[in-house]
């Protein structure tokens, strides 16, 4: 599952089709239209080659501005490609957390946070999937574990997509954390960041989605009741389910 789902770049690491989870109602996700990612702007010449060969038509950023604009969009930048930006956090330092010690509960409390100050953020995004002519499209953040990790599950479970197929897809970001950790530890600044983190920040555990979702459906009903009684439509999750199961 693993080989077919992640894409080959150099240059981005989390990059992934979330096409072929098997949904409650015996359904699966479609290949090749929606994809999460870490952040983009270090794709190569041939990653781009690769890229257009996908034919994504939209990017749905997830950092804050300050992000965007300290990294640049690289070769991305200079393509006719539909772009948003909808920050889940307002600052670099919502995010950023130089401690030791974390519980083991820290990552899915942050998550549920999320929820809170990233919801008119999620409601966008779900609103540029429910546009048919955004597809293929794919969603990001800096890591694609996190903000992306959240959205991601918001998004499968709110089309049906199996409990422990949801859980699966986030824990598939545990293989590629140490390939993004080389790569940012080159840079003097992130190297420093990184060895000041918990390397709690940098898990990535079927316990922290399961007790996420949880939470989700007894605080706010599950995914599609969340987004419901966050502006989002019955038509767009409607969209949605036409566009990504087949």
């Amino acid at each position: 599952m693993t080989d077919e789902r992640i894409v080959p770049f150099a240059g981005v690491f989390n990059f992934r089709d979330l096409g072929g989870y098997p949904t409650d109602d015996g359904r699966s996700t479609r290949w090749g239209r929606l994809f999460r990612s870490d952040a983009l702007h270090d794709m190569t010449v041939d990653d781009l080659e690769l890229f257009r060969q996908l034919g994504v038509a939209s990017i749905v950023d997830l950092r804050n501005p300050d992000e965007v604009a300290r990294t640049g969009r690289g070769l991305l930048g200079l393509e006719t490609i539909h772009f948003v930006n909808p920050s889940v956090l307002s600052t670099s330092n919502e995010e950023r957390v130089d401690a030791s010690d974390l519980g083991v509960d820290y990552l899915y409390e942050r998550y549920l946070h999320y929820l809170d100050v990233g919801r008119e953020a999620f409601v966008r995004a779900i609103q540029e999937m429910a546009k048919r002519e955004n597809y293929p499209m794919v969603f990001n953040c800096f890591f694609g574990k996190d903000r992306t990790g959240v959205l991601a599950s918001l998004l499968l479970r709110c089309i049906g997509v199996q409990r422990q197929a949801v859980i699966d897809d986030y824990v598939l970001t545990s293989r590629r954390v140490d390939l993004i950790l080389e790569r940012l530890r080159r840079d003097p600044v992130h190297r420093s960041a990184i060895d000041k983190s918990d390397p709690v920040l940098f898990g990535a555990e079927a316990t922290t989605m399961s007790k996420f979702m949880d939470e989700l459906d007894r605080r706010h009903g599950g995914a599609r009741q969340w987004f419901l009684s966050s502006g989002v439509t019955t038509r767009e999750l409607d969209v949605l389910v036409d566009e990504l199961l087949e």
